[in-house]
């Protein structure tokens, strides 16, 4: 219980930055091409749209720093965005329905 604790406590402090949602929806102009419009994707691509912010932040995390390997653009894309501008993203994904 106490791991669980910390881990969510953890998670929290991860966004450290104030949801801009005109940046974060400016953002995504550069997932549409691949994750669809508004990340709703309808091809063999992940639907990203409606994802929990946290686990999406952190996936994303992972692309950049190389921890997440996939056979797509991910890795070169993430790289191209500071940690804040992947939290925005993170925020304007999750609240798309």
């Amino acid at each position: 219980m106490k791991k669980l604790a910390f881990l969510l406590a953890l998670a929290s402090l991860s966004f450290a930055v104030d949801y801009d949602p005109i940046r974060g929806e400016m953002l995504s102009l550069s997932c549409a091409n691949c994750h669809g419009t508004d990340g709703k994707s309808t091809t063999s691509i992940p639907k990203i749209a409606g994802l929990d912010k946290n686990y999406m932040y952190q996936t994303l995390l992972e692309y950049k720093t190389g921890k997440r390997v996939d056979t797509h653009m991910m890795q070169k894309h993430t790289k191209g965005f500071t940690d804040e501008e992947l939290e925005q993203l993170s925020y304007y994904f999750s609240k798309v329905k």
